[in-house]
């Protein structure tokens, strides 16, 4: 029977995705298929993203066949109930984590004295970003268990270590969380059929990957969190009104997301805000126009005639090694 299972489809594909997953560590000429194939729905620039989404998705579907034919699970209290009760828990499991990723970045600048509408950079041991556009909060946690367990990982898997020093350690209960999504998205999956298995798994695991990477506005928080919305939403017989209110909550969360980026920006001159700088801190190649310090930090103030993501790279490599944190304004006018 336990035979049987493995070799349902819905295993079979849960087999094949773990299989990739794996190659992926150890093969490096997979790295940028597995880019190409994922970069739609998980904007990532490294393969750890991938690695994950497949070992996640391809474990659920497997899991889900021997909930499926346990009999002892399912005369089991915890799946008397429907899978539309579990999806409901893990639809405010996740928005609270969401929620939870902001406030650590609003927390962080509070702290450390800076505009809440900037780009937070430590560059020790390597360099790592994020905001409240796009956080690595949560990230750096993986990043710090990771280390603090001695595990090696591919130079070229970026996991946020360095931010890990500026947050609370109780930014650790993002593992707690994700385990209990994890539980309940098998419990949610209840009587449904296979393509809507498939569907929501690949919900709950983009979901799970925005909590940890990238936080409430990342293309993979919003594509998982619009699909468990809607599978939850959706009733029998289909109507399209069904899909209204998760979707009027998705274009809600993309105008908060543009707002801020528009109510963050600074048209008329990027600032820089060097943590532990006492200034005459170097900028080559950029136009100052100020620079003061004030407390523990210099802030220098840079003429926005470059475009925000090519100032941002120069100012990166330029500072990369030798200042421990620096924040960076934002700029969302250059782009247009």
């Amino acid at each position: 029977m336990k035979f049987n299972r493995l070799t349902n489809p819905l295993s079979i594909i849960g087999i094949i995705m773990i299989i990739i997953s794996i190659l992926i560590i150890f093969v490096h000429s997979l790295d940028n298929l597995a880019l190409q194939v994922t970069y739609a729905f998980l904007m990532g620039s490294s393969e750890g993203k991938a690695i994950i989404f497949f070992f996640l998705m391809g474990s659920l579907l497997i899991l889900s066949q021997f909930i499926k034919d346990s009999k002892r699970l399912e005369n089991s209290k915890y799946t008397s109930k429907p899978g539309n009760y579990y999806l409901k828990l893990i639809i405010i499991l996740v928005f609270c984590t969401f929620i939870l990723g902001q406030i650590f970045e609003i927390w962080i600048r509070v702290k450390l004295g800076v505009p809440i509408f900037t780009t937070f950079v430590s560059t020790s041991p390597s360099l790592s970003t994020s905001s409240i556009i796009h956080s690595h909060v949560f990230k750096s946690m993986l990043g710090l268990l990771i280390s603090d367990s001695g595990l090696h990982i591919p130079s070229n898997i970026h996991t946020g270590l360095s931010i890990a020093q500026y947050i609370p350690k109780y930014a650790m209960i993002i593992f707690a969380v994700l385990t209990t999504v994890y539980i309940l998205g098998l419990l949610s999956l209840g009587k449904r059929s296979d393509l809507q298995k498939i569907i929501l798994i690949f919900g709950i695991c983009t979901a799970m990957i925005g909590m940890v990477d990238g936080g409430l506005f990342s293309t993979p928080a919003l594509l998982g969190f619009a699909i468990l919305i809607g599978s939850y939403s959706i009733k029998k017989p289909f109507s399209i009104k069904n899909l209204i209110k998760p979707s009027t909550v998705i274009i809600i969360i993309l105008v908060i997301r543009v707002l801020i980026g528009l109510a963050g920006s600074n048209p008329e001159y990027y600032e820089v805000t060097v943590l532990g700088g006492h200034g005459e801190i170097p900028l080559q190649g950029f136009n100052v126009t100020n620079e003061q310090i004030v407390g523990n930090a210099t802030i220098i103030t840079v003429s926005s005639k470059l475009d925000e993501m090519t100032f941002f790279n120069q100012v990166f490599k330029e500072y990369n090694g030798k200042y421990p944190a620096f924040f960076v304004s934002w700029n969302i006018y250059s782009y247009l």
